[in-house]
């Protein structure tokens, strides 16, 4: 049976292999390269067999003329997967080239909102500030822009007290830690003293806070589609955002 045979009858779950379906679709064949990245999956063992992961698919969606993002998105074509490198420098890349144009600027007052970033985002973040941590949670202080397919906030580490660490956003699980609502290892992350006891968590509060002020407001742009969630009135200017470029 031909490679363009099998992918037509293809009944599993692999993104890779459902993408050429479309390609086939579109273009009536696949290109030696696809075709025999399609044959490395189908015969490789089951375990081998992984769905991409939505930075590989946001690879594979990727339409425009960089010649660096062009050039991995062949190779994933090719071979079917990147190596860990390869799709953070990669998605990176794409980041800068969907931030690049700022259409409209603004300096709106976000207090009280808090999102949820994601890894990547908080790589940059660390890189940029010097931190020794990647943050996770930030409460916002303002929207600064918008382009059409992402949004500039600053905003500081979180000073809310929830059920994960204000620092990295993992669950709390030991007595000291949910009293801190920080664990150890980020502790010494921030340069704030753990406690040794349940009645030192007054002052880890404060240091921590004075921590918050010291590494200051942190500017950052991020892709719409890579903030996990966002409550309050930031909520209602992405969705004025979103009417402002539909009707642009």
């Amino acid at each position: 049976m031909s490679t363009v045979a099998q992918v037509k009858n293809y009944q599993g779950s692999n993104s890779f292999v459902i993408k050429m379906k479309d390609t086939i679709q579109k273009y009536g064949k696949l290109t030696p390269a696809q075709e025999a990245a399609v044959q490395r999956i189908l015969t490789a063992p089951t375990e081998a067999k992984q769905a991409m992961t939505d930075d590989m698919k946001k690879i594979m969606s990727y339409e425009g003329k960089n010649a660096f993002i062009n050039d991995i998105k062949s190779k994933l074509e090719k071979y079917g997967n990147l190596t860990d490198k390869q799709i953070m420098v990669t998605i990176k890349a794409i980041q800068k080239e969907e931030n690049k144009t700022v259409v409209r600027s603004m300096n709106v007052k976000a207090e009280g909102d808090t999102i949820i970033i994601s890894r990547g985002i908080g790589q940059e973040l660390k890189e940029k500030y010097g931190l020794k941590f990647n943050p996770v949670l930030i409460d916002l202080t303002r929207v600064l822009g918008f382009s059409e397919k992402a949004v500039k906030f600053a905003g500081k580490m979180t000073v809310k007290r929830g059920d994960v660490c204000m620092c990295c956003g993992r669950t709390l699980t030991d007595e000291f830690s949910m009293l801190t609502k920080m664990g150890k290892t980020c502790s010494k992350h921030m340069g704030v003293e753990y406690i040794t006891d349940a009645s030192q968590a007054d002052r880890f509060r404060e240091e921590y806070l004075k921590k918050v002020e010291e590494i200051g407001e942190m500017e950052f742009w991020i892709s719409k589609r890579q903030i996990k969630s966002w409550d309050g009135k930031t909520n209602v200017l992405m969705k004025m955002s979103k009417y402002w470029f539909e009707q642009k």
